[in-house]
């Protein structure tokens, strides 16, 4: 960053000189340096910002390649050009204005009694004088930030620590665009939408502005993304309120980002021991692997978890409707984890108090407290609302997934939290094979499954099917599995024909024709209830190999 050349041609040695082009840029145009050229080939040689200061010696008669000249150090980012009149260039040709006109291109003449020098020293010392004014400044920001970072001071100081700086409010923003710290508590609900942000960042990276509207007035954001291991995991955002951004506070905003980088570098670090600890603690817990309970407890209390606590376990699966999404992308599918995570936290906090959850693998799970003299029909009731809205959210989210939950027993003590572990994980699997994908199951609820699921041998397990239930499979396969259904209903209702009438919502007379047919199909005996209970696991039996 330079000097705008604005603010240089105000200098007194620029008294008596006159801009001939480009008047609409030199208040944007930053000037670098400053150097005498009078070679025709000096295009070649600058590397952009410079003004440059020339006689057109060696090329005072010729009108064309004193244009050229002009045409060539614009287009290489030379800051303006400043051509001294002389006897051999008494006046500046219409060739040359209309080129720089025509280019945008600051062209200023200045007369023949001004000398070199008297050019060349003000705007070199004025140069010189700004460069160390922001080396001092940067030095300035680097200390402070690094103060903050050294003495663990957190996002919310960083924040409050630019503000100062810049004069305007600070924001940072996490990936999603949440607000994770802020310097003015007047602008802590502001909204803008992920993927507004995520576009932006395309078209004007690494920093970039975004015009916003906050309570009826419009405001710029300047923000910076704060990029850490490869991914953009916030935003530093500086709303322009009182004034507009200056060179300085660029300055400033890049020392904070660096800041806010170690911070989250930091964050990460001790948020990766956490769940270290955490894994080797549910691990031990699910394991009984501890020494003692007590030392479970203490373990527990580093964490802030309560293990004296009763708790109900759930054990969510997420599975993606499009499987090579997943397995193409391993670290996508580790990050949706941490965002479902992330919803079961925030949804658990308008429901319950002392929930735990983490991730263990693929699956995610939650200690769900029970409340004191609550019964447990209750506190599982409770808990399944949870998971639909759990569901309902994460499908919102991710559109194309499966959320399957299972619920174990209440763990009266961390001795049952293995067991009750393990229930939760058997009725996420099993609900997934009997109910299908999307399914909440209760381990306590699933009755005879618990037996059938737990057959390895699927064909053994298919031999259990009666023969007559297999020729009323075969029969009804181009039927719909009409009478497959009927006769189910049939054993839902007690072998009550009225009642399967009403839930299938069919006549009671179309009910009794079904049945009839099962007779003739099947040669059962309806009224037999020893045959009823083998046709009733059979249909179980089906569902789970299917």
């Amino acid at each position: 960053m330079g000097i705008i050349l604005k603010d240089i041609l105000k200098m007194s040695c620029f008294e008596n000189s006159r801009l001939v082009s480009g008047n609409e840029i030199i208040d944007r145009t930053e000037v670098e340096g400053i150097t005498i050229v009078e070679r025709p080939d000096i295009a070649n040689w600058i590397k952009g910002g410079e003004l440059l200061l020339t006689s057109f010696y060696s090329i005072e008669t010729d009108i064309q390649a004193q244009s050229k000249l002009i045409e060539d150090v614009a287009k290489n980012g030379a800051a303006g050009i400043i051509i001294k009149v002389s006897d051999m260039v008494p006046v500046i040709s219409n060739d040359i204005v209309e080129t720089g006109r025509s280019l945008n291109f600051p062209v200023i003449t200045i007369s023949k009694e001004v000398k070199y020098i008297d050019i060349l020293y003000p705007v070199m010392g004025l140069l010189f004088n700004e460069q160390v004014y922001r080396l001092n400044y940067y030095k300035e920001c680097h200390e402070k930030f690094n103060r903050l970072s050294l003495e663990m001071k957190g996002f919310q100081s960083i924040a409050k620590t630019l503000d100062q700086m810049v004069e305007n409010p600070v924001i940072i923003f996490d990936s999603e665009m949440r607000i994770l710290a802020f310097s003015n508590e007047n602008f802590s609900e502001l909204n803008i939408a992920e993927k507004e942000m995520k576009r932006m960042i395309y078209e004007g990276y690494p920093i970039y502005g975004l015009d916003i509207n906050f309570e009826e007035d419009e405001y710029h954001l300047t923000i910076e993304p704060i990029e850490v291991v490869n991914r953009i995991q916030a935003y530093l955002g500086i709303l322009e309120v009182n004034r507009d951004m200056t060179k300085l506070d660029f300055i400033a905003l890049e020392s904070a980002a660096n800041t806010l980088r170690l911070e989250i570098l930091k964050e990460t670090a001790v948020n990766e021991a956490k769940l270290r600890y955490k894994g080797d603690l549910m691990d031990d817990l699910i394991s009984g692997n501890y020494d003692s309970v007590q030392s479970i407890y203490d373990r527990g209390q580093i964490l802030g978890w309560d293990l004296k606590k009763k708790y109900l376990l759930g054990l969510y699966n997420i599975s993606w409707k499009n499987k090579k999404k997943v397995e193409n992308n391993a670290e996508w599918s580790l990050e949706s984890r941490n965002i479902v995570k992330t919803i079961i936290d925030r949804i658990a906090y308008h429901h319950t108090t002392g929930h735990i959850s983490l991730i263990k693998g693929e699956e995610l799970i939650v200690f769900w407290p029970v409340v004191e003299r609550e019964n447990r029909k209750a506190s599982i009731n409770k808990l399944k609302l949870f998971g639909e809205e759990v569901r309902d959210t994460v499908k919102k989210r991710f559109g194309d997934v499966y959320v399957t939950m299972g619920i174990g027993s209440v763990a009266e003590s961390v001795e049952d939290m293995g067991v009750s572990y393990n229930e939760a994980k058997d009725a996420a699997i099993f609900g997934r094979r009997i109910f299908g994908e999307d399914s909440t199951s209760v381990f306590d609820e699933l009755g005879i499954y618990k037996m059938l699921c737990s057959f390895d041998n699927r064909d053994a397990l298919a031999s259990f099917i009666p023969e007559s239930l297999r020729k009323l499979i075969n029969y009804d396969k181009d039927k719909n599995n009409e009478l497959i259904d009927t006769f189910e209903m049939y054993l839902k209702c007690n072998l009550n024909a009225v009642k399967t009438a009403e839930e299938l919502f069919v006549h009671y007379k179309t009910v009794l024709y079904r049945l009839n047919r099962i007779k003739e199909l099947t040669g059962l005996d309806i009224e037999d209830r020893d045959k009823m209970l083998e046709i009733e696991v059979g249909l179980k039996i089906m569902k789970i190999i299917r």
